[in-house]
């Protein structure tokens, strides 16, 4: 019963697809006792060629009509598209300005119309969110976040972050509309003031302010261009007189003017909770256009998710990641190489693994790195599906090294790292919380570990 009803689904989406919106699909089942056999007839209904007539927005109490139907794929007088319908509600669902969205076609004034009723829930789309994590050399640290993505119901963004620990100060303020000029094109601004303490890791403290601004548009409906510009002040600061001499020589303040693009494909299934498809980015910065540093740096990024159930309650993701940068008449300074760790390597601290001095055990960076990762999601317990409650197994690997800091007590062995690990996350009423466990499982004597990390947040 079950295929004969997909049946009936896929036959009616196909139709759909080609203008019949109204169709009626009737499965007629005649029974052969003596062959044991059922036969079945499809009877479909004739339909007039439907267009849409109209689309009706309902239920938005904050957010402006203009926000929704904008990610609408149907208008006024296009032909009727069952495949362009699901994709703008999944489109409006990736506002993330709604608890529920529900776009559903009805019979129009006249047999060959439609009327595309748009209905949304509204949602809180303020968000107060928290990080908590634990190293074995910061000890406990902690980040806030306000945002607001919805900001007068425009489907502007504005965030403040802010991170404090005992290493790490940061502000970041940043604003996008993602309409710029009633057209599809996301523009921002963004400034920001971090200092951070890099005395346990390479004996340093640096300090950088500066600001930025990006743009962005849709190549096509899964392809998509960002350009960016960012100019900063970057000052290697209170270097300890112990320190790596490679670090020594660059003590003192410059200032980086770089351009840059990233071009990303996308057909995941959501952007908020993907279960399906793949992701990949290929980025390119350039810094010399004025300023003090001069380098090329390259970054190829990509994810894919399979659902292993019917549901998507199990999926098996794998992440692959590498970038090289390289200087122009000139080293590649410490702050702009590549450091692998914490949250992007678990099982290894901030800058925990890679090149480094074993003299002083200064982590050096690199200018080259490749990691991946693979991991199953799976619900926890047989209730935990409405519950939000999720277990995790991954793994992360990879390599980082080639650093221009040559001689007498540097490491840069290009070694093979990797951990195996386990999480939790519960999409709580108070918002996502995760915590992983992971032991290294390949690692160099001079590396260091970070055995557990947490993060929650919560919304207003």
């Amino acid at each position: 019963a079950e295929q004969v009803d997909g049946t009936v689904t896929a036959l009616t989406d196909t139709l759909a697809n080609q203008q019949f919106a109204f169709v009626d699909i009737r499965p007629e089942v005649a029974l052969d006792r003596e062959q044991r056999v059922v036969n079945l007839s499809y009877n479909i209904g004739e339909s007039p060629r439907v267009f849409v007539e109209r689309v009706d927005i309902v239920n938005n109490t904050r957010t402006l009509d203009e926000v929704i139907r904008r990610e609408m794929q149907l208008v006024e007088g296009d032909p009727f598209n069952r495949t362009k319908l699901k994709k703008s509600e999944q489109r409006i669902r990736d506002l993330g300005f709604f608890k529920n969205v529900s776009v559903k076609p009805s019979q129009g004034t006249q047999p060959d119309q439609a009327i595309i009723t748009v209905s949304v829930e509204e949602q809180s789309t303020g968000e107060l969110s928290v990080g908590a994590g634990f190293s074995t050399s910061d000890g406990p640290l902690a980040d806030f976040r306000i945002r607001e993505r919805n900001l007068l119901g425009k489907g502007q963004d504005l965030q403040l972050s802010t991170t404090i620990s005992g290493r790490t100060n940061q502000y970041d303020l940043r604003f996008t509309e993602p309409y710029f000029l009633d057209r599809n094109l996301a523009a921002g601004v963004n400034l920001f003031h971090t200092t951070t303490d890099y005395q346990d890791q390479s004996s340093y403290d640096q300090k950088r302010t500066g600001a930025g601004v990006h743009i962005g548009y849709p190549l096509s409906e899964k392809w998509r261009q960002d350009l960016r510009y960012t100019i900063d002040s970057s000052e290697i600061r209170n270097v300890r007189f112990d320190a790596s001499r490679y670090i020594r020589d660059q003590q003192g303040e410059r200032i980086t003017s770089e351009i840059g693009h990233t071009v990303s494909y996308s057909d995941l299934d959501s952007k908020l909770d993907p279960a399906q498809g793949l992701a990949a980015s290929i980025s390119n910065d350039v810094a010399g256009l004025g300023g003090d540093a001069r380098y090329i740096g390259t970054k190829l990024r990509g994810i894919n998710y399979w659902p292993l159930t019917e549901d998507k309650s199990w999926v098996f993701s794998t992440l692959g990641e590498t970038g090289y940068i390289f200087g122009l008449g000139q080293d590649v300074r410490i702050n702009d190489r590549y450091f692998l760790g914490g949250n992007s390597f678990r099982g290894f601290d901030v800058s925990g693994m890679g090149p480094r001095d074993i003299v002083t055990k200064d982590a050096l960076g690199g200018n080259r790195y490749a990691r991946g990762s693979v991991e199953l999601t799976a619900p926890l317990g047989s209730s935990s599906k409405g519950l939000g409650l999720r277990s995790h197994l991954f793994s992360d690997f990879g390599t980082l090294g080639d650093v221009d800091s040559k001689g007498p007590g540097i490491v840069d062995e290009d070694a093979l790292r990797a951990s195996v690990g386990v999480g939790i996350s519960w999409r709580s009423p108070l918002g996502p919380l995760r915590g992983d466990f992971a032991i290294p499982v390949m690692k160099e004597d001079y590396d260091e570990d970070r055995i557990f990390n947490f993060n929650f947040g919560t919304r207003f």
